[in-house]
């Protein structure tokens, strides 16, 4: 292969594209206000039973985003959060339980997946997982454990740093979003979340 040939074919695959006259608008008409909850029951022949509680999030930009995200990793960060702990090595409901939100730029999914242990209820699992989730509606969770789940945050951020790949997507990702700056002024969003706003968050989603 020439050095002629291979820098047409570069030029051809990875060159410049030319911006249209006008930019596409993007447009996408909310979703209608949900006003009572929806239940699916399907019986097919699965290895184990699966239960999935899902509740609509505030868009990626909103300040009640980085509660509900934050609340998430309350519920499922680790062996110490508080459905792995409670309903897993306490209360053996669970073989698996987790927690996690789908979150891009609009409104996403927060989601609680979990598989019931042997022998025990899919009523008996979601009726617990209810509990914990009407705790969070009801009291303050602590500063100590709220300070836990940021420095875990925290860390999770500067070590994303350490790689130039990880940099470049999330620089890319944030101008996408929002502005690249956004990038060097979440952590200090995150890391002012108080007490009250995760309870708040959990009202407006359980």
């Amino acid at each position: 292969v020439s050095v002629s040939k291979a820098t047409e074919l570069a030029a051809k695959w990875f060159g410049d594209i030319p911006s249209p006259a006008s930019p596409p608008v993007r447009i996408l008409q909310p979703e209608p206000v949900q006003s009572a909850p929806r239940h699916c029951e399907v019986h097919t022949d699965v290895p184990v039973r699966a239960i999935y509680l899902a509740f609509r999030t505030p868009a990626r930009l909103t300040r009640e985003f980085y509660a509900v995200d934050l609340l998430s990793d309350i519920l499922a960060q680790g062996h110490s959060a508080r459905l792995y702990r409670r309903l897993l090595k306490e209360q053996p409901l669970f073989s698996q339980i987790d927690a996690y939100i789908t979150a891009s730029i609009d409104p996403g999914l927060f989601v609680i997946e979990g598989r019931p242990a042997e022998g025990v209820s899919v009523e008996a699992c979601t009726q617990a997982v209810w509990a914990e989730l009407e705790k969070l509606t009801e009291e303050l969770i602590e500063e100590r454990e709220l300070t836990k789940i940021k420095h875990r945050f925290e860390s999770t951020v500067v070590f994303s740093e350490a790689s130039v790949l990880n940099k470049a997507q999330n620089l890319g990702y944030y101008e996408l979003i929002s502005s690249a700056e956004l990038m060097n002024d979440e952590s200090e969003i995150y890391l002012g979340v108080t007490p009250e706003e995760i309870r708040l968050a959990a009202k407006m989603l359980f």
